[in-house]
Parts: structure tokens; C-alpha cells; sequence
């Protein structure tokens, strides 16, 4: 009888320990481990991309206070859309869900320290900037972490350190506001997409979802850890990421808390051993037609790739040779990511699949250059 129990047990053990390689197998056709492109047009550290929500357009911003607009992304060579160049550096950048308008954060200068915190809305198509809004006083951090855009586009939210939660219209109008306890002014904001609700990062450390209906109501996820630096939501809505520096009292790594905005539960934390913040910003995004991956940098520029069901690490990729703190994906195309990095460098990435589907318009796209710089010689008759 304990012998018969023993094989089944046996079989069940394998049959799962089969279907769980299956899964890492399938996991893994999901990675973007092909290198698509490499820009270098950065002068300096890249802090920031984001994929414009139609997947025409990336953004990149950093320390050459330099806004650069990148197109044709999936072609052999993507050129720049526009360029918009600042006095001082850009930290964060965020597109309006219908692709049309940029909130971008001039922050903290350190060539420049009588600069005080400023928040411009831009217009992509004509590169005009529809309105400037400066901190109030120095004390007060005017950040585009700090600004998330409400499902219309019309609308986005800001909200200060001093518990204040301002709903702006683009033309710089304040639609509302609200007041909150200190502790819960936003020091994070991202939307929950199609919604009206937001994941908030406070200043007290919580992870807070506020919703902005005929009332505005909060509520709270729990308490995080003195070294939560981030939040990040998924492009599907269903989950919130909360990104964590290593606390080196406590001996605890640096890891990615995950939470179900459906349920409003904690889920697992993901660590690895080529995971390392202890200084900067990581943020992390999520991978894969269903979202089924979580990728985020590290100070050492490695790329860490997490299955989000179980939390094992299933890719690093190695590419960044200094701090990789920003990754960008999309839905419109899952096979898709872009990383930037200290190194001055933006990478995008694709699955293998995707490079493979690509490989026929490479060719012919190379083909037609080579018909084009290929000189024309008239031979006369008689040579």
C-alpha cells in the first residue's frame, strides 16, 4: 500500500515537474533577448523611455536636457520625430493615453540650484509647450512622478508634497482639489488604465489606490518597507509593482513587491542575486501578450526577467554596461522593449519570433540601399 502510494506520488511529481519546464520554456520564448536597436544619440546619462501608448512614438529624456521623440521604431533604423531641448535636465516623461501630449518634469539641477521644480505639458505634433507651471516655492516638489493623466487625455492629475491632490485641465487650469494628511501626499502617482483610479506611492510609505468619481475615496494596500521608491501599474490594470532598495540593516535585498489591484492583495516579492539598488530609481515593467513577465534593471545593468505567477527568475539579460534604472514595453506589440541607461545608451529589444518575422523587410529594406548607393556607370558602345 505505501509502495503504490509512493509511485503516485512519484508521478505526480514528475507530471508537474514537466509541465513546469514547459511553462519556463514558453516563458522564455516571451523574453525580448534579440538587441533590435542601440541609439547613442544621448550626450550624457538616459534616465527615462516610455512607448507612446499607440507604440508609434518613444520618449527618452536624461541628463543632456534633451527630449527625444523616436519613430519607426520596427524598421532597420528608427530616426527621431523631434527633439525639444531644455536649459536643464529632464527626469520623468509621460505620454497621454491618446499619444498627443507629454507631461515633463524639470526637476532638481545641480549646476543650476536656484532652479526650483517646473512642470511643462507639450504637444507632440507641433512640439509647442501649452503651459509651464513652476513650484510655488522651493519647498514644494513639482515632479511628473508625481502626475499621472486621467483616461481622457484632457486631464491629469498632480499632486504635491504637502497633501494636495489637484486635478489640472491642458490649459492649466485646476478643475479640483483635494487635501489629504501629509503622510498621504503622493510621492509616486500612476493611473490604473481605464479608470479613474490611481496607485499612489505616499509620502508615509502606503500604497494607496484613490478613485476620483462624485467623491473621492481612498484605499489603502498596506504599508511599505522605508526603501519603496516606486510604483509601477500593468498595462492591463491588474496589477501594481512597488520597487524596493536593499536594506542593509536588516540584511533584507533589494526586491519587486507585487500586488492584485482586482483582489487588493499582497502576491510575492521578486529577488535575484543580479538584482542590485542600494542608490537609484528602477523602474520596472511588464512583459509578454498577458503580461506574464516582469523585467527591471539594475545598478548594474543587468536586465532581471521574473515569471509573475511563481517569481522565478527566468532571463537576465546583459547588454548595459552602468545603471539600467528605466523599461519600457507596450501591448500593441508584447514582443517589444526598450531600456535605457547611465551608460548613455537606449536599448530596444525583441523576442527571437518577432526578430525572425522581421528578417524579410530587413532584407529587402538593405537591398534597396544597396541599389541606392550603388554608383551608375554608362558604358558607351565601342569601349
Amino acid at each position: 500500500m505505501e509502495e503504490s502510494h509512493s509511485i503516485q506520488v512519484r508521478e505526480r511529481n514528475s507530471t508537474y515537474q514537466y509541465f513546469e519546464s514547459q511553462r519556463r520554456d514558453a516563458l522564455r520564448d516571451l523574453v525580448p533577448s534579440e538587441v533590435r536597436h542601440r541609439l547613442t544619440f544621448h550626450l550624457d546619462e538616459c534616465w527615462f523611455v516610455h512607448f507612446s501608448p499607440s507604440a508609434q512614438y518613444l520618449v527618452s529624456v536624461g541628463l543632456d536636457q534633451a527630449v527625444i521623440i523616436w519613430q519607426d521604431l520596427m524598421a532597420p533604423e528608427p530616426s527621431i520625430y523631434r527633439t525639444i531641448n531644455f536649459k536643464r535636465s529632464i527626469s520623468h516623461v509621460s505620454w497621454s493615453p491618446d499619444s498627443k501630449y507629454l507631461l515633463l518634469n524639470l526637476g532638481y539641477d545641480g549646476w543650476h540650484k536656484d532652479f526650483i521644480y517646473e512642470l511643462q505639458v507639450v504637444e507632440v505634433e507641433s512640439g509647442e509647450i501649452l503651459f509651464t507651471r513652476p513650484s510655488q516655492d522651493n519647498t514644494c516638489s513639482t515632479i511628473v512622478s508625481d502626475v499621472a493623466w486621467f483616461p481622457d487625455s484632457q486631464r491629469f492629475l498632480y499632486s504635491d508634497d504637502r497633501g494636495k491632490f489637484s486635478i489640472y485641465n491642458l490649459k492649466g487650469d485646476v478643475i479640483q482639489e483635494y487635501i489629504v494628511e501629509k503622510a498621504q501626499s503622493g510621492k509616486f502617482v500612476r493611473n490604473i488604465p481605464g479608470t479613474n483610479d490611481f496607485a499612489v506611492l505616499t509620502s508615509g510609505l502606503t500604497l494607496d489606490i484613490h478613485s476620483f468619481g462624485e467623491t473621492h475615496t481612498i484605499r489603502s494596500l498596506g504599508a511599505q518597507t522605508q526603501q519603496a521608491t516606486t510604483v509601477n501599474v500593468s498595462h492591463q490594470g491588474r496589477y501594481a509593482v512597488v520597487t524596493v532598495r536593499d536594506d542593509k540593516q536588516i540584511h533584507r535585498p533589494a526586491h519587486m513587491a507585487l500586488y492584485d489591484l482586482k483582489t487588493m492583495t499582497y502576491l510575492r516579492s521578486f529577488e535575484a542575486e543580479t538584482l542590485e539598488n542600494s542608490s537609484f530609481i528602477i523602474m520596472p515593467t511588464f512583459i509578454g501578450p498577458r503580461e506574464e513577465l516582469l523585467c527591471a534593471g539594475s545598478e548594474n545593468g543587468k536586465l532581471n526577467l521574473w515569471d509573475v505567477e511563481t517569481g522565478d527568475l527566468i532571463s537576465v539579460l546583459d547588454e548595459h554596461s552602468k545603471h539600467s534604472g528605466c523599461m519600457a514595453s507596450t501591448l500593441v506589440q508584447p514582443g517589444m522593449m526598450a531600456s535605457c541607461s547611465d551608460d548613455n545608451h537606449i536599448i530596444v529589444w525583441v523576442t527571437k519570433e518577432l526578430q525572425s518575422q522581421l528578417q524579410e523587410s530587413d532584407e529587402k529594406w538593405l537591398e534597396k540601399r544597396r541599389q541606392l548607393a550603388r554608383p551608375t556607370i554608362d558604358i558607351k558602345k565601342g569601349w
